[in-house]
């Protein structure tokens, strides 16, 4: 019963820390994104609750600020690495159940660990259903095709934003 889309090691235990570090504000962690090796990079996205708007870049400088000495303390990269805090843009994250449910019958992207045969491990649809653990997605509109993605298959998913602009007579 996933709710959350598969995470590393390094991954969970970011998000347990930043939650803690976050359970009292106004703030949640949307995803993290941990490339721990010689030169570290960990990438945290922010959102604001209760409100439409984002954090602002102060604000996001602030929890930068609070962030990174709980990350340096635990410990939790091979050395040194570079901490990029930010908000979620319009290519917004998606990573547990409640995220996912917001989107249905929006497009969105899923990058995958293991390829869904005649589909591929890079997915872009229409979101139809979320259930515990599983997504169902569709893909045309003439020859529409259904299927389905475990969120443990799931390396990240971001919505889908479609821009067009309607000619002028």
């Amino acid at each position: 019963m996933a709710e959350s889309i598969k995470k590393s090691e390094v991954e969970l235990k970011l998000l347990q820390l930043c939650d803690q570090a976050l359970n009292d504000t106004d703030y949640r962690v949307l995803d993290v994104d941990a490339r721990v090796a010689s030169s570290s990079v960990v990438r945290i996205f922010i959102d604001k609750l209760n409100t439409e708007k984002g954090p602002t870049l102060e604000e996001v400088a602030e929890l930068s600020r609070t962030l990174d000495p709980l990350i340096e303390a635990a410990n939790l990269t091979q050395g040194a690495y570079n901490l990029e805090v930010s908000s979620p843009g319009l290519d917004r994250r998606l990573r547990v159940l409640s995220d996912f449910e917001k989107e249905v019958g929006r497009e969105i992207s899923v990058n995958l660990y293991e390829s869904i045969p005649g589909i591929g491990a890079n997915v872009r649809g229409q979101l139809v259903k979320v259930e515990q653990g599983r997504l169902s997605m569709a893909q045309g509109i003439k020859n529409r095709k259904e299927f389905e993605i475990s969120f443990d298959n799931i390396k990240r998913a971001n919505r889908i934003w479609n821009f067009e602009s309607k000619g002028t007579k």
